[in-house]
């Protein structure tokens, strides 16, 4: 509906009844007001006939008086003017008769005479007791009465009559213009006429009653026509003016608004200013529109623009579920346009169920109280179907009333391809197709609820590093796939094969004995030895250990049963080749090998803790007198309860697990200290710190020695590092740069159990030894062998002539002492010159060799 049909309608429905209302109130008010003033002159009116008929009855009172006083000549003339004036006197004698008193020569008329016999049975004797007048009723007929009494010798008392007929009383209070009709009535027939009471002679009270004439009340209809007349005509000019003015000012310019309005909206034009003539209150009312439609226009820019740029497919519908826009991406999604949706349900636009789907899920949260459903369906589109992950938000005004929602499309079907992808390849080994390690453990992890007895293997093949150094890890790669396939056509349906590392396998047979595994393990392995790699004109075959651990449900923790098995391999491999070895708990290699990483968190809470212990071992010179005294620091571990632990229990596990150049630089630490707290014997005392292979190989070990003499502030002459020779010799440039750089510091070298490995006398003339240690295997029987003897002599002749002392080892009785003197050897060491101490327990001044043996 347009403005001005609708300004007429409330103008129609809202002003008019208000004009009509105003108006009628108006009319009833001067019709109230002008009855009101009528009544009050009508009444003024009647009051002023009454007080007239009262005067005139004074007036008879005073004539009667006159008469009755005046002499006959005067008395005469009274009469003849009462007779003028229609009066009628009446006198009665002293007995009770009734006359009328006329003047003289005079003949009463017929209405004097009317008169008479009218109030002859009237008046009594007892009419003239006192004075006065009123109005009373004779025969149809009312009369003014006034009478008075009167001593005379002839009569009683006077009265004056007089006939009140409507002429006479017109003629009272000067109204005969106004009064219709008047006359004089008895109260109980008094009708609806205005009344007022008068003055009774005698009898029922009498009332004065009047008519008037109607042209009053027409000139009161016209005054009130005029009146309204005036006021309609007032209001009309008024409401044309407002009318006139609300046109100008509003409805003109709301109809050019609103024309202007629509305009934009079909042009989409909200950018554009609204140019509007008129008042400065229409130019503010069109500025304030032009920001708004400014804001507007801003808002859908920015919001076509967010639609555009979303990545996600993105579909607006209405409070009813009604498509209204879509997104770019969602139209590439769909493979529909904008136009083509429009106000279509999702279950009309997309494929499948999911359209009916995502329609009811739609449905229920835009009639519930629910703001917002995810989940993910799956979308099928020309014979191919994509994983699609849904959001479904409802838009609500600041009421809360519902303005539809926005649903939001994320194609994840590469993602999900993905996923499966990468699932398979975390999963599968790529190269033979296998379960990987990780599947494996999380097979291995639900053998721990299962009461079956499964043998768990694991299997290295031999001879694999020389294929992949040889050929290259192509060839290396044929290989593990065809010893795969080999493997798995040996196996069941309910086995579990899996390639753990890079020629590394993992089997679990399933519900089997020793019995049965060992048969199907040799098939197995003898399988993968005939596969032969023909590749670059050479032939390649590998072999196969396996090692056997078995898991008897809750008996055993199968992960725990798996390193049995690692174990046992590593025993197969010290068989020979292609060997199987099953698991003996009873076997203290491998015990010792399962401990292994247990000794490890010992070693490393020992030295975490502090609990790490020195003890030392004497060396004593044989050959020769010297002044300084040799000791050798070994290591031990405090337990808890206070035990001590020696070496052989631990450091296998710490060089298995690559903790010896930790373990080495805490000794190194803890006897630098202690060396600190004694600067007494830095004179007097050498000190030997054995270092491991792996602390030479290790980065950091001059910069930390260093540190610790820079901060402890030590000389470095007493101190004497011991190497083995096959640490020295496996990793020997590295070895020799420390060792190099350790010696130009002013520290000195021992070659520990020299003999017992791999180094020739060549090596002696390159490592920067002072003193090379004969391994005790060669001291232990000296006096009793003589190639022991033969073989510690030959090794002390080339040091002595190289320039470099020997410390013979594993001395324990007084017999391989002498021999050694014989030889010429320097030092000995052993439990035939002192055992090992703690540290903190030793005394400079220790016996003599030959007082600790007579001990």
């Amino acid at each position: 509906m347009s403005i001005t049909k609708r300004f007429i309608l409330q103008l129609g429905a809202i002003a008019l009844p208000i004009l009509i209302f105003i108006g009628s109130s108006l009319y009833w008010q001067l019709e109230s007001g002008l009855s009101s003033m009528t009544t009050d002159l009508h009444s003024r009116t009647l009051a002023n006939v009454v007080n007239e008929l009262e005067s005139d009855l004074r007036d008879q009172i005073q004539s009667i008086n006159d008469v009755a006083l005046a002499q006959p000549p005067l008395q005469t003339q009274l009469l003849s003017q009462q007779r003028l004036l229609g009066r009628t006197l009446l006198v009665m004698n002293h007995h009770g008769e009734l006359r009328l008193l006329l003047p003289e020569d005079s003949r009463p008329n017929g209405i004097e005479q009317s008169i008479l016999e009218r109030f002859q049975s009237i008046f009594t004797v007892g009419s003239f007791q006192f004075e006065r007048s009123g109005v009373m009723p004779v025969a149809h007929q009312f009369y003014s009465v006034s009478v008075i009494p009167v001593q005379n010798k002839l009569w009683r008392g006077m009265a004056l009559v007089q006939e009140l007929t409507p002429a006479k009383l017109k003629t009272l209070g000067n109204a005969s213009e106004l009064i219709g009709s008047i006359s004089v009535t008895p109260e109980s027939q008094l009708g609806s006429t205005i009344s007022i009471p008068i003055a009774t002679f005698s009898g029922e009270p009498l009332r004065l009653s009047a008519t008037f004439h109607h042209w009053q009340a027409m000139q009161k209809n016209q005054l009130l026509i005029s009146l309204m007349a005036m006021f309609v005509l007032a209001i009309v000019l008024m409401l044309a003016v407002m009318v006139f003015h609300l046109w100008r000012q509003l409805i003109a310019p709301a109809q050019e608004l609103s024309t202007l309005l629509k305009q934009h909206q079909a042009n989409k034009d909200w950018h554009k200013p609204v140019v509007m003539k008129g008042s400065g209150a229409t130019k503010g009312l069109s500025a304030l529109i032009n920001s708004l439609s400014l804001e507007i226009a801003n808002s859908h820019l920015f919001y076509h623009t967010a639609l555009n740029a979303v990545s996600d497919a993105a579909i607006m519908v209405d409070r009813h579920g009604r498509v209204t826009q879509l997104s770019p991406v969602a139209e590439l999604l769909l493979g529909l346009k904008t136009d083509q949706v429009w106000q279509k349900q999702l279950a009309d636009i997309m494929p499948g169920n999911s359209g009916a789907q995502l329609d009811a899920m739609l449905v229920a949260l835009l009639n519930g109280s629910q703001v917002h459903e995810e989940g993910r369906v799956q979308l099928a589109k020309a014979q191919l179907a994509k994983m699609v992950d849904f959001s479904i938000t409802r838009v609500d005004d600041r009421s809360g009333s519902c303005l539809g929602a926005v649903v939001t499309l994320k194609d994840i079907t590469r993602s999900e391809l993905l996923k499966r992808e990468l699932k398979r390849k975390a999963q599968y080994d790529v190269i033979t197709g296998l379960f990987n390690r990780q599947s494996f453990d999380q097979h291995l992890a639900q053998l721990e609820s299962d009461d079956g007895q499964h043998a768990i293997c694991y299997m290295d093949l031999a001879r694999f590093k020389l294929i992949n150094d040889s050929c290259g890890h192509e060839a290396g790669d044929r290989m593990l796939k065809d010893v795969s396939d080999a493997m798995q056509r040996c196996l069941r349906k309910s086995d579990f094969l899996a390639r753990i590392g890079g020629d590394e396998f993992a089997l679990i047979l399933t519900n089997t004995t020793a019995l049965e595994a060992a048969r199907q393990l040799k098939i197995l392995m003898d399988k993968v030895r005939g596969i032969t790699l023909y590749w670059d004109s050479g032939s390649y075959t590998v072999g196969l250990h396996i090692g056997v651990a078995f898991h008897r449900g809750e008996e055993s923790n199968p992960r725990e049963v798996f390193k049995d098995a690692e174990l046992a391999c590593q025993a197969a491999k010290s068989k020979g080749d292609s060997q199987i070895h099953f698991f003996d708990s009873l076997d203290q290699d491998l015990a010792h090998q399962r401990n292994a990483p247990a000794w490890a968190m010992k070693i490393n809470e020992a030295i975490l803790n502090d609990n790490l212990v020195l003890f030392f071992q004497p060396i004593e010179a044989i050959s020769h007198k010297t002044p300084k005294r040799r000791m050798e620091i070994l290591l031990r571990i405090r337990e808890e309860n206070g035990s001590i632990l020696a070496p052989a229990q631990f450091i296998a596990a710490a060089e298995r697990f690559n903790l010896m150049p930790t373990v080495d630089r805490a000794v190194v630490r803890k006897a630098f200290e202690w060396l600190a707290r004694h600067p007494e014997l830095w004179d007097t005392q050498v000190m030997s710190v054995n270092l491991s292979g792996t602390s030479l190989s290790s980065d950091g070990l001059v910069d930390y020695i260093d540190e610790l003499v820079k901060s402890l502030n030590i000389p470095t002459h007493c101190i004497c590092f011991e190497v083995t020779e096959t640490a020295a010799i496996s990793n020997e440039s590295r070895a020799l740069d420390i060792l190099h750089a350790l010696r130009r510091r002013g520290f000195a070298f021992a070659l520990d159990d020299f003999g017992s490995g791999f180094a020739s006398y060549g090596y002696l003339r390159q490592l920067p030894v002072d003193y090379v240690k004969i391994d005790g295997c060669f001291v232990r029987n000296l006096a009793t062998n003589a190639k022991d003897y033969a073989i510690v002599k030959s090794i002390h002749d080339v040091c002595r002539v190289i320039g470099i002392e020997t410390v013979a080892e594993f001395v324990e009785d007084q017999d391989t002492l002498d021999q050694l003197n014989a030889i010429g050897v320097n030092y000995a060491q052993g439990y035939g010159i002192g055992r090992p101490k703690d540290l903190e327990t030793y005394q400079p001044d220790l016996p003599s060799p030959e007082e600790a043996m007579q001990a």
